[in-house]
């Protein structure tokens, strides 16, 4: 009878205990979350219409001048109604760049880098409660099967159509078969032609992710290895290819930091890739500059792991005997990079059918 009473005391003791720290923790996070945001200023004056049909994409930039025409248009091609992007201490064009677009947002902040999610997450509740987003960085470049004939909105139908309120996605490390300094990309052109390889080898492990709306954290099925773990070494914590850059923002759904993970949400079987196109000649500047800003994860943590290895091979080459040179979408479900399902397959057939046969009538 006393060793029950005394286990039921420490339980409750332990459950108060970690409710308290729990709710420190919140109490702690909201108020750094709205210091942080009070330093963000609209830059546009284009009118925001309340429409939840609209599916918009959010990103925060930084001196993206270079990439950021061709990744406007690749997301408009590509079913994307309305942009929210994030400028966070630019030095070049990007801002002038971003507020000559029509249905593009401009914000600004000042603040620390390491504070940016909370701006991405006043962001999404601002403008992105109800809606299907796109959550990404600006050297990304989201695709799933069929994308090149099937247009977001298309793939929000089905994706609604079985209940599922998220996609899963590879975060593909391109990469040309020259050096880095001579992988050399003009503004408008796809990065695709110039970062044409890929490794195909990855693990699938567990991690465990912080949902900050409710100070608990959760564990989440995430890729690494690739390019990044054969070039650079494996890292602790692992370098995370995994992203969900594509959900309906619900009640109750969290899209963890980076995107790397999303916690109340219902996942696809079917599974998309992020190009990352970061590996262009300029990344050898941003390695430089990000290691003396140490504004990203823990200090520039991976910056650094970049930097010594661009330190120990300044001509340093990608491509190795392994790499496989991007053909189309195909290749990548052959691969088990991208995935999809006997009912996806019949809704792409079905679209596709119905396409040609309006161009026939027209």
């Amino acid at each position: 009878m006393l060793i029950s009473l005394k286990y039921h005391l420490l339980t409750w003791y332990n459950q108060l205990q970690n409710h308290r720290k729990v709710s420190r923790e919140k109490t702690h996070y909201q108020a750094s979350k709205k210091k942080s945001i009070s330093t963000i200023r609209r830059v546009d004056n284009q009118i925001i219409p309340k429409n939840s049909d609209e599916i918009r994409l959010f990103a925060i930039m930084r001196n993206e001048s270079l990439r950021l025409p061709y990744f406007l248009d690749y997301y408009k091609n590509l079913g994307v109604n309305r942009f929210f992007l994030i400028d966070n201490n630019s030095t070049d064009n990007s801002v002038q760049l971003a507020l000559s677009e029509e249905k593009v947002h401009v914000f600004e902040t000042k603040d620390n880098y390491q504070n940016h999610w909370f701006w991405m997450e006043h962001l999404l509740d601002t403008y992105g409660k109800e809606h299907w987003c796109v959550v990404v960085d600006i050297d990304e470049l989201f695709s799933y099967p069929y994308s090149e004939h099937l247009s977001l909105q298309e793939l929000r139908a089905f994706l609604e159509s079985r209940n599922e309120t998220a996609i899963r996605t590879f975060l593909l490390d391109m990469y040309s078969d020259q050096s880095v300094v001579a992988a050399s990309y003009s503004r408008g052109e796809n990065p695709l032609e110039m970062l044409n390889y890929f490794d195909k080898d990855y693990r699938k492990i567990s991690f465990s992710f912080p949902d900050r709306s409710t100070g608990k954290s959760y564990t989440f099925e995430i890729f690494t290895g690739g390019m990044r773990d054969r070039v650079f070494g494996r890292s602790n914590p692992p370098s995370i290819l995994s992203k969900v850059p594509f959900f309906k923002n619900t009640e109750g759904t969290y899209l963890s930091q980076g995107m790397h993970a999303i916690n109340g949400a219902t996942l696809s079987d079917v599974q998309g890739v992020v190009f990352h196109t970061k590996f262009l000649s300029d990344f050898i500047t941003e390695v430089e500059e990000e290691c003396q800003r140490e504004q990203h994860y823990g200090n520039a943590f991976y910056y650094k792991i970049f930097h010594q290895k661009l330190k120990e091979t300044p001509d340093i080459q990608f491509y190795h005997e392994g790499s496989v040179k991007f053909e189309n979408l195909q290749q990548l479900v052959e691969l088990g990079l991208m995935k999809t399902t006997p009912e996806f397959e019949a809704f792409a057939q079905a679209v596709f059918i119905r396409k040609n046969n309006m161009e026939f009538l027209y």
